[in-house]
């Protein structure tokens, strides 16, 4: 057999440097347009990650607590679950007469829980209720258990973390 034949496939340098070439670009495109799907490349991660460690804070044994003498979700919620730099606003609702009604609220300024006044999560309370959340806020949602008067009484409620 012939280690040599003019009959065996071979390619010109330019043409296979050409076809890299266009390998990659298209590559980059894809990756370009796919970064939003991708799990902690996209704007709703951050609030995806703050819902979930603020869950862990607030929730006992699975269940939500907004009945009389329950805690507030701020005495709850750990500096550490909220993330650096970012305004966050917490909400808990939950049904009642068929219809959501919010049970329990709290706003963590940027900077929290060392550099704050004491005066902005009230700011930020009022202006949410006042404006809304910013247009521009990550916005996560999940659904939770309420206790609502008591322990026994469990309601299907609504938690939901903004963060901008």
């Amino acid at each position: 057999m012939l280690r040599w034949s003019q009959y065996r496939a071979q390619t010109e340098p330019l043409a296979a440097i050409f076809a890299v070439s266009i390998f990659a670009i298209a590559l980059s495109l894809y990756v370009v347009a796919a970064q939003p799907i991708f799990p902690g490349f996209s704007d709703d991660s951050t609030a995806d990650r703050t819902i979930d460690r603020v869950w862990d804070d607030i929730e006992q044994h699975g269940v939500f607590h907004a009945y009389d003498g329950a805690d507030d979700i701020d005495a709850l919620v750990d500096g550490e679950s909220v993330p650096a730099g970012s305004a966050v606003y917490v909400v808990v609702t939950a049904v009642d007469g068929g219809e959501e009604q919010p049970v329990a609220e709290a706003a963590f300024p940027s900077g929290y829980p060392d550099d704050i006044d004491p005066s902005e999560p009230a700011q930020i309370e009022q202006y949410v209720e006042d404006e809304g959340v910013p247009s521009g806020a990550s916005i996560s949602t999940r659904s939770i258990p309420v206790a609502v008067e008591s322990q026994a009484e469990i309601r299907s409620g609504t938690l939901e973390v903004s963060v901008w």
